[in-house]
């Protein structure tokens, strides 16, 4: 790869011929390995740490059965986030560890979970509506899902509804005044990533491509994105862009000529902007630029409402 411009990149093949190609085409040397994962403390009154070692100062002391987000390991030990963004490192005999799997609500009756994320696949239950699910990932407008009997299986996304928050998978997601304090908590989330590096291929949390960057902070609010801009401008509902709100995605046509195509996703966060893993020259980081003014003014394509 010799350069790259948003979810584009400039390739050289061996024979010295040079072309640009979409980055869904592209497979990085270095598999990404995704760390985030949920834990639960097993030892009572757990010292966290400010570095992995039993001699560093002590930051918090915390008690069994809280739950932490796992966002590094290092020679026995993990790097958590508590629920009020503390850090810290706590040794991993006292950490039991989970997938950390989003929550989905069935929206509707009698839906089929299938074998395999086709229409045509053999069916293996029928659903009932708000039906709750483990999300375990995303495929081609598919759900890879676990319903309460461990049975796994695939649900199109037409009949899913993400929940916000996996703490109380009795509500689901709405316009209330949960939601916009939960989309308040998202905004700050992704503010904390800003001048993170822009790393073409990584999801997070050290550096981001900017799809990488939306389905990151969108997980750890329990809301499993497909990983291209491409595909993420699926996810939701359309909505305006004079209707924009707190959250919405966000997405652009960014490279040659202006023709509709996506190749670009950010996060809005009001006022007329909006948050984004930038691999321009002048940024190649995450950074907030305007939504109506200087480059991306005539770059919008849509924008698409994930929390309903």
């Amino acid at each position: 790869m010799k350069d790259n411009e948003d979810d584009w990149y400039l390739v050289e093949l061996s024979n010295g011929s040079t072309g640009w190609v979409y980055n869904d085409l592209i497979i990085p040397v270095e598999e990404k390995k995704d760390l985030i994962k949920k834990g639960l403390i097993t030892g009572e009154n757990l010292n966290v740490r400010k570095s992995p070692d039993m001699n560093a100062e002590v930051v918090k002391t915390i008690g069994k059965d809280t739950q932490v987000t796992i966002v590094d390991e290092m020679d026995g030990w993990f790097h958590i986030i508590l629920q009020d963004d503390l850090k810290g490192w706590v040794h991993s005999d006292y950490v039991s560890t989970k997938p950390n799997y989003s929550t989905g609500r069935v929206t509707g009756s009698n839906v089929n979970l299938r074998a395999n994320p086709s229409m045509d696949a053999k069916v293996l239950i029928k659903l009932n509506q708000d039906t709750y699910v483990a999300v375990k990932g995303f495929q081609e407008g598919w759900y890879s899902v676990i319903d309460g009997s461990d049975r796994e299986g695939w649900i199109h996304q037409d009949f899913i509804a993400i929940v916000l928050d996996n703490s109380d998978a009795s509500t689901p997601v709405s316009r209330s005044a949960s939601r916009f304090a939960g989309l308040a908590k998202l905004g700050e989330y992704a503010k904390g990533f800003l001048g993170t590096p822009y790393k073409y291929g990584t999801s997070g949390p050290k550096s981001f491509d900017c799809s990488g960057f939306t389905s990151y902070i969108f997980k750890n609010f329990g809301v499993v994105l497909p990983r291209s801009s491409k595909d993420q401008a699926t996810a939701g509902e359309k909505v305006l862009k004079k209707d924009l709100s707190l959250g919405d995605l966000v997405f652009f046509d960014t490279v040659g000529k202006i023709d509709g195509k996506i190749t670009h996703v950010g996060m809005y966060i009001g006022d007329g902007k909006f948050i984004h893993a930038s691999s321009g020259s002048s940024a190649k980081k995450v950074v907030i630029s305007e939504l109506n003014e200087g480059y991306y003014k005539d770059r919008f394509v849509t924008a698409r409402r994930i929390f309903n």
